[in-house]
């Protein structure tokens, strides 16, 4: 991916400071946030077993959609997680009273905002338990004994991201990831073992994990307050919080339009072809989309760095990380192409691949053009212009409808998954412009994006050989190395040395 951008990266851009910042190269914090996003899935495929067991489907049936409604409630944070990150990067580490005044200014926002986002769940679980129609009457007095404890659930998330976001300010993402992991597994372990040894009834359960996040939230404030304290409340200041809200305003609105942006193929397939050929669509995209845990790791470790670096370094930076990872994330995706009808047919069923492998193959174009739209996005939230990605998402919805409109009456779930390639690409495009990246970064992908078209002909025309599917993955890595050396020669010869010297390891071992 773009870990490979290159090992003194640190040591070549210059801050916007005088004091330099500790910095590690960008591929191992790529690596250490690989690592924290992947930690937890174990835990999680161990325990939801467990829940549904001890619980029985009802209850767990509650508890997930407690957590949906804490998920879709999670703008109330107002962007400042993103703001807090670019304002506090900008900073020297040596400035503690500024550094306190973007700490205490974001932090008391969002108290405030969690403090009605709690008043929010705990009023709309009261008129979801009201009308009777939610919550199966057996468990309407276990869920109103809990209620309280579910309004806190929301600030306590909110206030533990903002916390994780002030020490990924300061690039120490291993510490950011231990206490991010930590804080993820002892809150998914904690109710469990409340399950299993106490009371599987929610108004145990629910408490049990606020406390487990209360727990966690304080000690991640501690470690936040002895990496930046003295830290005091009369370091609030309106000014700075006004700027903080006005970029993270404009993120906020980002947040509300994308989901919409990201949904509406699948809201047009069962609107328009009917709910039977929505998982033909929709289970393919959702499992491509697990992939970009990948190009997540990486814009979580770019963002500080372009924040924290010159325009021109960052620029340079967010254009070699986008080329970077659009040729390896790009082979790993023409891997998936090949491979489609396969892997389908193998999981799925012969019937299922029949009807949905065409579509998934073209919607994984989309999802690699999507993918890598990390770097001009975080590029522009680097320069304080999340206002050009809120304007463009707006302006990609009327053509994004019209396309669904046209093609997905006519052409079914294929239909649906071009419209989605080609907003996509508005995005893409739309992105590297408004950051100036365009014009340096357009052509250095077209041979990329000519290979993915390429393979997904290839894989029209003659998927259902797998054999011939199978030896043509085998031979695409050598082109895509190749594609990566001639791109960048830096980083493939960084790529090869980290590579060596795991092999190396590996055989002392």
């Amino acid at each position: 991916m773009g870990l490979a951008l290159d090992c003194n990266a640190g040591a070549e851009i210059a801050m916007k400071s005088d004091e330099p910042k500790p910095r590690r190269g960008l591929h191992v914090n790529f690596a250490v946030n690989l690592i924290g996003a992947v930690a937890p899935i174990p835990i999680f495929i161990l325990t939801v077993p467990v829940y549904i067991h001890h619980m029985g489907d009802a209850r767990y049936g509650v508890l997930s959609l407690i957590w949906i409604m804490i998920g879709y409630l999670a703008f109330l944070d107002l962007g400042l997680a993103p703001a807090t990150i670019n304002a506090m990067a900008r900073l020297k580490l040596d400035d503690r009273r500024e550094r306190a005044q973007v700490l205490i200014s974001a932090f008391s926002i969002n108290i405030l905002m969690a403090l009605i986002g709690g008043i929010a769940i705990y009023s709309i679980g009261l008129l979801l338990l009201a009308s009777g129609k939610n919550v199966p009457v057996e468990l309407e007095g276990e869920v109103r004994a809990a209620m309280p404890w579910i309004a806190t659930l929301l600030p306590l998330v909110l206030l533990s991201n903002a916390t994780i976001g002030v020490i990924e300010a300061r690039e120490n993402f291993l510490l950011a990831n231990v206490l991010q992991v930590g804080s993820t597994i002892f809150g998914q372990v904690t109710p469990v073992i409340c399950a299993v040894f106490v009371s599987n009834e929610l108004s145990a359960i629910i408490p049990t994990a606020a406390i487990a996040r209360l727990i966690s939230l304080a000690i991640s404030l501690v470690v936040v307050y002895r990496i930046e304290g003295p830290i005091r409340l009369s370091d609030f200041q309106m000014a700075r919080a006004r700027q903080l809200l006005g970029y993270g305003g404009w993120v906020t609105v980002s947040t509300l339009v994308t989901p919409l942006l990201n949904t509406l193929d699948q809201l047009a397939v069962g609107r328009m072809l009917g709910v039977a050929a929505v998982p033909y669509y929709s289970v393919p995209f959702s499992v491509i989309s697990r992939t970009q845990i990948l190009t997540g790791a990486i814009s979580r470790a770019l963002f500080p760095r372009l924040s924290s670096s010159e325009p021109q370094e960052a620029t340079e930076l967010a254009s070699r990380a986008l080329v970077s990872t659009g040729i390896l994330y790009g082979g790993i995706c023409a891997c998936g192409i090949l491979l489609m009808d396969p892997l389908l047919t193998i999981w799925l069923g012969a019937a299922f691949s029949a009807k949905s492998s065409t579509a998934a193959v073209i919607l994984v174009n989309s999802i690699w053009i999507g993918s890598i739209t990390f770097a001009p996005y975080w590029l522009l939230h680097s320069r304080q212009r999340p206002d050009l990605i809120a304007k463009l998402h707006f302006a990609q919805l009327p053509p994004f409808v019209l396309a669904l409109y046209l093609l997905t009456p006519s052409y079914g779930l294929i239909g649906a998954a071009i419209a989605s390639v080609f907003r996509a690409s508005l995005d893409l495009g739309g992105q590297m412009w408004l950051s100036g990246i365009l014009a340096r970064c357009l052509s250095r992908l077209a041979p990329i994006a000519s290979l993915l078209v390429a393979v997904t002909a290839i894989q029209l025309l003659a998927g259902h050989h797998w054999i011939l599917m199978v030896v043509l993955t085998a031979g695409l890595w050598p082109v895509v190395l190749l594609l990566y050396r001639w791109q960048d020669p830096d980083g493939f010869g960084m790529l090869t040395s980290i590579l060596f010297k795991l092999a190396r390891r590996s055989r002392a071992a």
